[in-house]
């Protein structure tokens, strides 16, 4: 499919002719809100506000009440949790999971949990989303904190933004830069590239058994088309 992508045009190159990915598209797979205003990230880094913490540590701190150290230590995957304007998801997922987590003394997060608790909790799991599903990067782990300014706004100022917009020229730039000759490497949100594959040119899609019914009532049917 990468190799089809004509950067000219944003248009996949068939022997039949020309087609594209569209908002429509990101719309019914993914179920992202295609009305809003535009989703605009703003990385200039905050100002330093707390003597033992930088502006990035105190602004994290801020959303999701951890403090990323900036030396030192390593997630999982051997980046450091804080480095170049960026976070580390997976320290930030280990992290929330461990302060919940009874074996390692933590309170379990459940209805009776506070408010904070759950607002933390739902700000990482969309924080989550945004660098490690919709806007991938090479990285894979490491999301920029520019993201963290959106995260920390309020609910229906998120929920008010054009995410399918913003997830398709994501795409477009993804798909761009991988086409190019030299380039190995690719980032984006490639599973809607798969779906939309899927979807539109059926010989290379996984068979489906006509007798499972994909009805409303399926356990495995979620209200995006891309579930399915």
């Amino acid at each position: 499919m990468v190799e089809r992508w004509r950067k000219e045009t944003h248009c996949f190159n068939f022997r039949e002719g020309e087609c594209t990915i569209t908002l429509r598209d990101i719309a019914i797979l993914t179920d992202l809100p295609i009305d809003g205003d535009v989703v605009c990230v703003d990385s200039t880094p905050p100002p330093k506000v707390v003597a033992n913490m930088s502006g990035w540590q105190h602004f994290i701190w801020t959303v999701t009440g951890l403090c990323p150290p900036e030396k030192g230590d390593h997630d999982a995957d051997g980046h450091p949790p804080l480095s170049k304007g960026q976070v580390s998801i997976t320290w930030l997922t280990a992290e929330i999971r461990r302060k919940h987590n009874p074996e390692f003394g933590g309170i379990p997060l459940t209805e009776e949990s506070s408010e904070r608790d759950k607002d933390i909790y739902a700000r990482i799991h969309i924080l989550g989303m945004i660098g490690g599903v919709f806007f991938l990067k090479k990285s894979n782990n490491l999301i920029s904190n520019s993201w963290l300014k959106i995260i920390l706004g309020s609910w229906d100022d998120m929920g008010s933004l054009s995410w399918a917009s913003a997830c398709l020229a994501h795409l477009y730039r993804s798909l761009c830069n991988a086409s190019a000759r030299a380039v190995k490497e690719i980032d984006g949100a490639m599973f809607i590239v798969q779906f939309w594959a899927w979807e539109h040119l059926p010989w290379i899609a996984p068979k489906v058994d006509p007798d499972k019914e994909w009805g409303p009532d399926h356990p495995l049917r979620h209200e995006t088309y891309g579930c399915m």
